[in-house]
């Protein structure tokens, strides 16, 4: 699975249909850095379930 990082926060490529992120000119990586947020829409991660 591929990811972007945009505006500090993680995205799946292609983009959930709920995200409204779309990658520009952001870097592809197949690795989820630690220091930025993730889309709870990309990454089926929602604040209450941590």
């Amino acid at each position: 699975m591929l990811y972007f990082v945009k505006d500090g926060t993680i995205h799946t490529f292609p983009p959930s249909a709920n995200c409204t992120a779309s990658r520009e000119k952001e870097q592809l990586r197949d690795t989820i850095p630690t220091d930025v947020k993730e889309c709870p829409y990309c990454m089926h991660r929602w604040p209450k379930d941590e």
